[in-house]
């Protein structure tokens, strides 16, 4: 077959691949390359073979941020024998030879892996190669939580003018050898018992001569075992096997004998004193007024009114009637001063957020105003965070190496408690009860509060009774919520609502064994509600459907 090419046609010939020659050094083989003349320089087709003038782009010195071309004896898998970088876990290098690390099975950091960033990294890591990673530590949140305990503490905030009274009448009664009696009442977590605590701790040295006696009534099995309970403080021995009224004429003899000194008896939880026909709390509140008593009473409660309305007989007789204190609920305000108090004990960073503090207080006070309850929630968030830093790692510095930049990769400043961790305290410890709207600074009853009183009118007008049981008071009170759109609480909760209005005034509970059986009667009239909650359109709205 003839040829098609034409004759004159010049044949250009790629050369062979070379390997690369060094500057000034000698070439490579070249049997088989062609002879090119001074005059005629072939140029290769591809410009990526073409070298120094040829090609602008190929310059003889790369620039530094371009990585080189790597041979394929590069890109091969590195053998065993290669050490890199790597982390320190758990094993430290040797103290004598801080720089080895053949002791630790390395993470090698490869060349094809790198890139300037990875360069940067490593040159970081050979600055910092004294770091390791140890578990997050919790002294702070273990500082904090210690300091929101509810035991009693050196300082009472907001409770400074009932203080002031406490010491003006244990004083009075006291230096001056007088007989007397005061009746403390208030909602649970407003401060009785720690004020009275505390007062009694402090004026030891100050009230020489007298003896101090406090028995919580809780811990008795029943009402009549606190006459045991006096005289075994007293040092009345085998006070257990005396009959009852022996046992009490025994103590009236020896509380108002000349060589007794004054005692003080501080009777907390007082109410559960209650017996038939209230004889243990009549016997009680008339020992300070038997002739030459030595006997000064302090008698602590919830209701406002125990003495008015349990114990009527003491109106008959002006001198046995006690004097009162009521302890009002701390206000938002109140609460946020004793948290932030108490957290200002804890060295360092605060551990709570302001704005988790804020929520925390007007959560609770717009409930109960019960400090106790702000001081769980805090201390039971504080741990939530503890555990998720605990479950972390960081990168800290060894022992003994203080490098700046160490130093700048360990961050000093805890993870703090957000107003998230207290949200997520409330609806999950204690339910639906404390997500609720708060009202105007200037309301003196929160919200649910309002709504449970005028649950019971309405119930009332539609049983025709004063009193009904707490298990149907909180049904109609769910309804109520129901019909006007809020969050209602639970019924556990929902007799602390009932307790804090019987400490104001508003409301008469009769305590059952069981919370549900509890006998809740208005004790106000009708045409006082609106007056009394202070909110003439949220009685109107619900008083208006007048059916639950």
């Amino acid at each position: 077959m003839p040829s098609t090419r034409s004759q004159t046609q010049a044949a250009i010939d790629f050369p062979r691949r070379k390997h690369p020659r060094t500057p000034g050094g000698p070439p490579g083989d070249c049997k088989d390359a062609p002879s090119i003349s001074s005059q005629e320089k072939v140029l290769p087709l591809s410009p990526r073979k073409r070298l120094g003038g040829d090609n602008l782009c190929n310059v003889p010195q790369s620039l530094p941020c371009s990585p080189t071309k790597q041979s394929k004896k590069e890109n091969e898998l590195p053998s065993a024998s290669h050490r890199g970088r790597c982390l320190f876990f758990s094993e430290r290098p040797a103290a004598g030879s801080p720089g080895k690390r053949n002791d630790v099975v390395p993470f090698p950091l490869h060349k094809w892996q790198e890139t300037p960033r990875s360069s940067e990294r490593s040159r970081l890591s050979k600055k910092t190669g004294c770091m390791q990673l140890f578990k997050q530590e919790g002294t702070c949140y273990q500082q904090a939580k210690s300091v929101l305990h509810t035991a009693v503490p050196d300082q009472l905030l907001a409770r400074e003018k009932e203080a002031d009274i406490i010491r003006q009448f244990l004083k009075k009664h006291v230096c001056q050898e007088k007989p007397g009696s005061l009746y403390v009442s208030g909602a649970p977590g407003t401060g009785k018992t720690a004020c009275l605590s505390r007062i009694l701790q402090d004026l030891q040295n100050d009230l020489p001569g007298s003896k101090t006696i406090v028995l919580n009534c809780m811990s008795l099995s029943s009402s009549q075992a606190v006459f045991p309970a006096i005289a075994e403080q007293l040092g009345q021995q085998g006070s257990s096997k005396v009959a009852g009224r022996d046992l009490v004429r025994k103590l009236e003899k020896q509380l108002t004998a000349e060589e007794t000194p004054m005692t003080v008896l501080m009777l907390d939880e007082m109410d559960q004193l209650d017996s038939k026909g209230q004889d243990v709390l009549y016997t009680v509140f008339e020992w300070p007024w038997l002739a030459g008593s030595r006997l000064i009473l302090i008698g602590v409660a919830n209701a406002l009114d125990l003495t008015d309305r349990i114990l009527a007989r003491l109106q008959a007789r002006p001198k046995c009637k006690p004097q009162l204190l009521n302890f009002p609920p701390y206000t938002k305000e109140q609460i946020a001063a004793i948290l932030q108090e108490r957290l200002k004990q804890v060295s360092g960073s605060q551990v709570l957020d302001s704005t988790a503090i804020q929520f925390c207080a007007r959560k609770v006070s717009a409930v109960s105003g019960d400090a106790r309850k702000a001081l769980d929630v805090c201390r039971r968030a504080i741990e939530i965070v503890e555990l998720d830093v605990r479950s972390q790692t960081v990168l800290k510095p060894l022992p003994g190496c203080k490098s700046p930049a160490t130093a700048a990769l360990v961050s000093p400043v805890p993870k703090k408690v957000e107003l998230l961790h207290i949200s997520r305290v409330i609806s999950e410890v204690y339910g639906d009860r404390m997500a609720l709207g708060s009202g105007g600074a200037s309301d003196q009853f929160p919200l649910q509060q309002k709504i449970l009183v005028c649950s019971l009118l309405l119930l009332a007008r539609q049983l025709k009774a004063k009193e009904v049981t707490l298990g149907k008071l909180h049904e109609a009170y769910s309804r109520v919520c129901r019909q006007q759109q809020m969050a209602a609480v639970a019924q556990s909760e929902c007799l602390s609502l009932a307790t804090l209005l019987e400490s104001r005034g508003i409301l008469t509970l009769k305590k059952a064994k069981e919370a549900r059986l509890t006998k809740v009667s208005l004790k106000i009239e009708e045409r006082d509600v609106e007056h009394a909650l202070k909110d003439g359109v949220l009685v109107g709205n619900i008083l208006a459907g007048g059916r639950l």
